[in-house]
């Protein structure tokens, strides 16, 4: 339906000087009335990258103008206009080469499509997070053993700096770590905040083999925020056409979220503003996958699916992994001294069902 309802029209109109573009905000189409224009803002930015004066304004037709506006429009599911349109000078002929070029390519991206927005559990600052892991490692220290503090450099460096010891080393997972110099019965490891937590146990199937007698936290206190925002955009990259991450250029979070998805078939790029955006990404997208680089990509995230919403019928829709404690199993000790667990929900369910079945089901990491 969209497809077919896609037209490209030129009228008259009044208002655009020499150098000048009018980007339609909306604009006056001789059958459909007054169409609106999402993605205006898109346009506006990519003619100033070109160096052209831009407004962003309403278009109407004007017999008498001195001015031409290229549009695109069509009609969406719910047979609303939308569409793209700028105006130019009629003797301006540089703007007039761009309006064309415009109009033209991001009609080719026009289409139904969906978003999925890759999302956690509120992550969780490495600031903040830093002193309760550093306690840990203090109760290391207290013992008398080397503390290796598994993460990436930022996070493990600012355990480290609020744990305050020589005897603490950072130990990156992407990196080869010296362990040289230490007591193979005094040795134990923190996890830094931020750090996946399949990362940080590759890690420690590796200092295990070297120092069999290593001693760790409870798996209670791992922090899963990490391991979750990948799962969530690894997940969406496996469903997307492309994937989109949302924040500054040279932003850390941002780097990482890219190194995520380069390990997956999805292309993968980064949007820092709406210039960024190529028509090339989006025309045959029907599923776009958007991460979000920190607070910062959160307004980028935003102005993207604006734009989306103008270049077809869309639906968002965020896609969440969050991994938490099973607070369904408690336990208690049977005369023996041995732990048992007992799923409360499953006994509840036995009194009133005597078929009732517990099923567990394990997914396999990445």
């Amino acid at each position: 339906m969209v497809g077919r309802s896609l037209e490209r029209t030129s009228f008259s109109t009044g208002g655009a000087e020499t150098g000048e573009i009018v980007v339609a905000g909306r604009f006056d189409h001789p059958a459909r009335g007054m169409v609106s224009c999402p993605a205006a803002p898109l346009i506006a930015e990519l003619a100033q990258e070109l160096g052209f004066r831009v407004r962003i304004a309403d278009l109407r037709a004007s017999a008498a103008g001195e001015s031409v506006a290229h549009t695109m429009s069509y009609l969406d599911h719910d047979g609303r206009s939308m569409g793209v349109g700028v105006a130019i000078g009629i003797a301006d002929e540089p703007a007039a080469v761009l309006a064309r070029e415009l109009i033209e390519g991001w009609s080719s991206a026009v289409r139904t499509r969906r978003v999925l927005v890759a999302a956690s559990e509120t992550r969780v600052g490495s600031g903040e997070a830093a002193p309760a892991v550093a306690a840990r490692v203090l109760d290391f220290v207290r013992r008398g053993d080397t503390v290796l503090v598994i993460g990436s450099v930022g996070p493990a460096e600012a355990v480290a700096a609020c744990a305050g010891r020589a005897a603490v080393r950072v130990v990156a997972p992407d990196q080869a770590f010296p362990v040289e110099g230490i007591d193979p019965d005094r040795v134990s490891y923190v996890v830094a905040p931020d750090t996946p937590v399949e990362d940080a146990a590759e890690v420690v199937k590796v200092l295990r083999h070297r120092f069999p007698r290593l001693r760790g936290p409870h798996p209670r206190e791992f922090g899963y925020e990490a391991s979750d925002r990948r799962e969530a955009l690894w997940s969406v990259a496996a469903a997307a056409d492309v994937l989109l991450v949302c924040g500054p250029e040279g932003e850390s979070a941002g780097e990482e979220l890219l190194g995520w998805a380069r390990v997956t078939a999805c292309p993968s790029h980064r949007v820092g503003r709406l210039a960024d955006l190529r028509v090339e990404w989006l025309a045959g997208a029907a599923t776009v996958g958007l991460a979000v680089s920190g607070p910062a990509g959160t307004s980028v995230a935003e102005d993207v699916m604006t734009v989306l919403a103008g270049l077809g019928p869309l639906a968002v829709l965020h896609r969440r992994v969050v991994t938490e404690p099973y607070r369904q199993f408690r336990t208690t000790r049977n005369g023996t001294d041995t732990i048992v667990f007992h799923d409360v929900a499953f006994h509840a369910a036995l009194a009133r069902d005597t078929s009732a079945a517990l099923c567990v089901t394990e997914r396999a990491g990445g």
